[in-house]
């Protein structure tokens, strides 16, 4: 089952990985993750707007022009698993991977933990 509203937040977030300006990329942050936030891949454990955001640049500087598109959205209650294709400025899939979310109660992610 999907939550529109999980799914709305999970794409705001998603957005912020190819923000390149530092103010916009933590406004979006703000509207979709807690700032107490813990953010998990195999390379990293960020906690907090500040590192997440940090990690997010080095992102970009290290596969520029790349983003992440949602290939399937699942979720119940309080979690998502999100099926995913990084894809770079032209389109190709370079990456798909499976990443897991938990929200709070005030619909923000508070949990992110990325799979490849």
């Amino acid at each position: 089952m999907e939550n529109t509203v999980q799914k709305d937040i999970w794409e705001i977030y998603t957005s912020a990985w190819s923000e390149l300006d530092t103010a916009k990329r933590l406004q979006l942050l703000e509207k979709s993750v807690h700032p107490d936030c813990v953010y998990t891949d195999p390379n990293i454990q960020a906690m907090g707007h500040a590192q997440l955001s940090g990690y997010m640049k080095e992102f970009q500087t290290s596969a520029p022009g790349c983003k992440f598109v949602t290939t399937k959205f699942e979720s119940h209650h309080d979690r998502s698993l999100v099926h995913y294709d990084m894809v770079d400025g032209k389109g190709t899939v370079l990456v798909t991977g499976a990443s897991y979310g938990m929200y709070r109660a005030d619909g923000r992610l508070m949990q992110m933990v990325g799979f490849q």
